[in-house]
């Protein structure tokens, strides 16, 4: 027995949901049988219908772009929103006004605490050979290293920063007294494969 409120379906209206259910967005279709989101969920669940998420991620994104496209048209060279510029600051106006000398502390504190972990993180991540997160420069270097890496990149070595090795060919002209005592780097000539 139906409950006397329960929305049933024609059989085109069926068929319809058959072929559309799984490439075509809720709201489209619950505008197309003009039956509401939930209604048209429980149905599609009835019928074992399953969404098809590929088809569905393109369609949303084809919708971004063209309302992005409609709201740049009309609001040609303009770089945000209507709305935007009514939380951008004002001339002389700056943050710590703007959201109060407080907050502004709080959210600055957030902000040191969460740069330092991700860079604690790196460190760690760098000294076991991933892949870093982030583009920050986790692993200092002795300025003397720097120093010497471009000497030798000027007298025509070829450096392997990765494994801290300087490698020699025939037109290098070789600084042999730093040869005979690295401080950073191991020297080797070069052998092409």
């Amino acid at each position: 027995m139906v409950p006397a409120n329960k929305i049933i379906l024609t059989p085109e209206q069926e068929s319809y949901l058959r072929e559309n259910y799984a490439t075509i967005i809720h709201h489209t279709l619950c505008q197309h049988l003009g039956i509401s989101e939930r209604t048209l969920v429980r149905i599609a669940r009835d019928m074992g219908l399953r969404k098809d998420m590929m088809a569905i991620e393109g369609q949303r994104r084809e919708r971004i772009s063209k309302s992005l496209k409609e709201m740049f048209i009309r609001n040609p060279g303009k770089k945000h929103p209507e709305n935007g510029q009514k939380t951008q600051f004002k001339p002389g106006y700056n943050a710590i006004e703007f959201f109060g000398e407080e907050k502004f502390k709080e959210m600055h504190r957030k902000s040191v605490e969460t740069r330092r972990k991700r860079y604690e993180e790196d460190r760690v991540r760098k000294k076991w050979g991933l892949p870093q997160l982030t583009n920050m420069r986790v692993i200092r270097q002795p300025r003397q290293k720097v120093l010497d890496r471009s000497y030798f990149k000027r007298l025509g070595y070829i450096i392997d920063n990765e494994n801290n090795i300087a490698y020699w060919t025939d037109e290098t002209h070789r600084a042999t007294k730093l040869e005979l005592k690295p401080r950073f780097f191991k020297f080797m000539p070069y052998e092409q494969h």
